[in-house]
């Protein structure tokens, strides 16, 4: 019984050793006022307490896109930087005041939406009406190469409440509206992290990456790319 215990620990510590770590961020809504009527205190963050933590993470990390994480995770045989990523779901329309911000710091992020809310027009529950989402529009206008838009579901739905045939359906209705726009790139990021065997069948049978939220950091790519919360209710946490 021992010596597997030993192994595995020696094998956790020289992992480490020749493999820093790539960890991935999520945030959801920023702005400079908190608005109970757009937003649940959980999904935002002050601006200027987003700004400083970005900054604190740059100097610790070197922040890359989440493909180029995709490529460093599959292939890398060491790793010596400690490489971050930073993500956005849900596409609220206060993240547009952040991303100058960003583009300044030369930082890129993926953005994760979901398309039926680029409508202006659905709602979905506990938030109000669309207009606080990105339009398609302004979706459309994004085009800096610092910026990569993926899909949160077509809907902000549990994926594990979902068929098969369900979720398969979702998925397709991303990628018909989201692959025309020239920064896709086909992740997937599961609302509130929740997935599946079947989630992770279906994703892999048309080859998208899942993206979870399950507070790790990666080290190889194996069931997908796990991220960490930057949010205000973790911040004030800390």
């Amino acid at each position: 019984m021992l010596l597997p215990l030993v192994e595995n620990h020696m094998y956790r510590r020289l992992k480490k050793i020749l493999l820093s770590p790539i960890d991935v961020f999520v945030f959801h809504a920023v702005s400079d006022v908190y608005d109970d009527t757009v937003n649940e205190k959980v999904d935002w963050t002050l601006t200027e307490e987003f700004k400083r933590y970005i900054l604190s993470l740059k100097n610790h990390y070197k922040f890359i896109s989440s493909s180029n994480a995709y490529i460093k995770l599959k292939s890398d045989l060491t790793r010596s930087n400690k490489y971050a990523v930073l993500t956005c779901d849900d596409g609220f329309k206060s993240v547009l005041g952040i991303l100058p911000f960003l583009e300044e710091q030369g930082i890129p992020v993926t953005l994760f939406v979901n398309p039926k809310y680029l409508d202006g027009k659905s709602k979905r529950e506990g938030y109000a009406v669309n207009p606080q989402y990105i339009t398609r529009e302004e979706l459309w206008n994004l085009t800096s190469p610092l910026i990569s838009i993926g899909m949160h579901g077509y809907e902000h739905n549990d994926a594990t409440e979902m068929t098969k045939d369900e979720f398969t359906g979702s998925v397709d209705k991303c990628i018909e509206l989201l692959q025309q726009h020239p920064r896709y790139i086909p992740f997937y990021a599961y609302t509130w992290g929740k997935h599946s065997d079947m989630t992770q069948s279906v994703l892999r049978e048309k080859k998208i990456v899942p993206v979870l939220t399950d507070g790790e950091s990666n080290y190889r790519y194996r069931q997908g790319i796990s991220r960490k919360p930057i949010d205000g209710y973790y911040l004030k946490r800390r």
